[in-house]
């Protein structure tokens, strides 16, 4: 079983100025689509009524999100997303299958192919120590002022299935915007995440979770590949939230 969250034991020094450079000359971050959720009854469907009550995630009602219907409706900014790498035309925009019910890394549990005008970023991510290869690498982003829905990306046993068959989902913390992870256990526990201490970390993005407002720019790089190593054998299992 892999917890929910926990660092990596082995948190490598990269250039994080050159990255975010890289990514906003190349075009990446200005090509950036919202990244939401469905909300019911004025709220993420992801909402849950133990979770997610103080102040502090009040924002994150009135962003931009889908209706009921699927419709898109305009509010505040939230998440931004881009990608790297691409498997086919869809996957250079989208994270879900057609019929939205297995995400793309799932479904193309292969090499990706790379962006050819990020030859930093893509140098670095190929020189970590830990994949054999990477399928979907994601750009995620907040503007200054804004905050990130709250939302799950997936199921929690597929996630699992995913991680038992040989693969992880990393995230490269590039600026934290002043913000932090907060994100709920199964026994609708708040968890917060001090980003400023850790480049890399492991999060199952299945359970619930939400970035309150930002005060400055946000980015992260969302990672997911087959590993060299087993997964536990390279996360600080110390440090780790079940």
């Amino acid at each position: 079983m892999i917890p929910l969250f926990a660092p990596l034991k082995d948190q490598i020094e990269i250039d994080k100025e050159e990255i975010l450079w890289e990514l906003s000359s190349s075009g990446v971050l200005g090509e950036s689509i919202v990244a939401t959720t469905t909300f019911f009854d004025g709220q993420s469907h992801h909402k849950s009524p133990a979770a997610f009550n103080e102040t502090k995630f009040e924002d994150t009602a009135s962003v931009t999100h889908y209706d009921e219907d699927g419709e898109l409706q305009d509010g505040a900014d939230t998440f931004f997303m881009n990608s790297l790498t691409y498997i086919d035309e869809r996957s250079k925009r989208q994270s879900w299958d057609k019929n939205r019910t297995v995400p793309l890394w799932v479904k193309h549990d292969e090499p990706w192919f790379w962006r050819d005008d990020v030859p930093y970023t893509k140098s670095v991510i190929k020189n970590l120590p830990w994949f054999e290869y990477v399928t979907t690498t994601r750009v995620i982003s907040l503007k200054p002022n804004t905050s990130g829905v709250i939302h799950a990306d997936s199921g929690r046993i597929m996630n699992q299935k995913y991680y038992a068959d040989g693969n992880a989902s990393i995230t490269i913390n590039i600026l934290t915007g002043g913000g932090n992870l907060h994100f709920i256990d199964e026994f609708s526990n708040t968890h917060t995440i001090d980003e400023d201490s850790n480049t890399f970390w492991h999060f199952d993005d299945s359970t619930p979770h939400c970035v309150p407002k930002v005060n400055s720019h946000r980015l992260q790089l969302r990672i997911f590949g087959r590993l060299e190593k087993n997964y536990q054998d390279i996360l600080d299992m110390e440090k780790a939230i079940w």
